[in-house]
């Protein structure tokens, strides 16, 4: 197996998919409970410290596969970065920006009503991991849409571009996709098995968006628009009055 292949896997593919695949789920298994504990603990800094850790480890295993790809004179296109203007292409912006809409729309109730900002605080009073792990001061929500900024980036060239490409040499290319949404599910156990199903829903939209638009570009913009306005949406329903 060569070092380096331009249309197939390599060794340096090989090592990659191996951290990603088996190192990462190993990775947040041996440290899901320690972590747990340690934001129950509400200590100052403790959120931010996770954010950091988060943004290094997402930056570290998305900036290699680019360096591959470079290295390898491989298309880049493949990966995902292109814009095809066809009017398939244009089902999957248009896909992105519903899905946008709708989480605006949540945003802007949640600022207009005191009862949907109490529903949210119900549901996330019974949900302590997640109450737990996200932000409650000004500086923990700047990290923390820095995070959704990078997990925007780097979490679609890992699980859409590069997984479905890799995938997708051996098997048909909704398949490669079912499959990297699997990978992609499970790496997000760490909010909780209940909210699972909804990280597979919107995974799979997301997924959905990538595959019509041929382009990992209206993707990323839905990821990141997504965590940074989930972020206000969560601040928002945390005020008693707004």
């Amino acid at each position: 197996m060569p070092v380096l292949s331009v249309d197939g896997l390599s060794l340096v593919d090989i090592l990659l998919l191996g951290v990603i695949i088996i190192g990462l789920p190993l990775e947040a298994l041996i440290n899901l409970k320690s972590a747990r504990a340690e934001l129950a603990s509400g200590k100052p800094g403790v959120r931010v410290k996770h954010y950091t850790q988060t943004i290094l480890l997402l930056w570290g295993i998305s900036l290699p596969i680019i360096v591959l790809w470079a290295s390898s004179g491989r298309a880049w296109a493949e990966l995902g970065f292109d814009l095809n203007m066809s009017d398939w292409a244009f089902s999957g912006w248009v896909l992105a920006a519903l899905i946008a809409a709708f989480f605006a729309l949540q945003f802007a109730q949640v600022t207009r009503s005191e009862s949907v900002r109490t529903q949210i605080r119900d549901h996330m009073s019974k949900n302590t991991i997640m109450a737990n792990f996200m932000p409650h001061t000004d500086e923990e929500r700047r990290v923390f849409n820095l995070m959704g900024v990078s997990a925007g980036i780097a979490e679609e060239i890992v699980f859409r571009g590069y997984l479905i490409w890799a995938f997708g040499l051996f098997m048909p290319i909704w398949s490669a996709a079912a499959l990297a949404l699997v990978v992609f599910t499970v790496l997000h156990s760490y909010q909780g098995w209940s909210q699972l199903p909804g990280v597979l829903a919107m995974g799979a939209l997301v997924t959905l968006v990538f595959l019509l638009s041929g382009s990992i570009w209206p993707a990323i913009a839905v990821h990141i628009f997504v965590d940074v306005i989930n972020n206000g949406t969560v601040c928002r329903a945390r005020m008693q009055t707004v």
